[in-house]
């Protein structure tokens, strides 16, 4: 389970919450979704976790635990509107300047976006 991994040092604050907004926001998703706000908590446990390997089933339940009225599946189809739903003309033009490397459509899935954007927030913030 994700919560036996959590470091005892969390190295989430409002300036790293922010950071991951912008990135989602210059990816082209939109902020005031559901999906968007999930997936910004997806990678906040992530950035968190001691663990190399996630398990996204363990990340949706952890975040349904937090948020009365959702399970598991509700957060993966949030996320995955969140992602299919983007401006994808923004996220073409923005994608490059972010990861630096060029735009690929294989990394809008709710796994590696969560892993990627979570590697580009720890690697800012150290």
């Amino acid at each position: 389970m994700v919560k036996n991994c959590i470091k005892t040092k969390n190295l989430i604050n409002s300036k790293t919450t922010i950071l991951i907004y912008n990135i989602l926001r210059d990816l082209g998703l939109v902020p005031t979704l559901k999906g968007t706000k999930f997936l910004n908590k997806a990678i906040q446990i992530v950035i968190n976790s001691n663990n190399d390997f996630i398990v996204l089933e363990d990340i949706y339940n952890q975040i349904a635990s937090n948020y009365v009225g959702f399970n598991s599946v509700q957060i993966r189809n949030a996320i995955k509107y969140a992602i299919d739903t983007r401006n994808e003309q923004k996220s073409i033009i923005n994608f490059e300047k972010i990861f630096g490397y060029k735009y690929d459509p294989y990394y809008f899935t709710n796994k590696i976006m969560i892993e990627e954007i979570a590697r580009l927030v720890i690697y800012r913030i150290n």
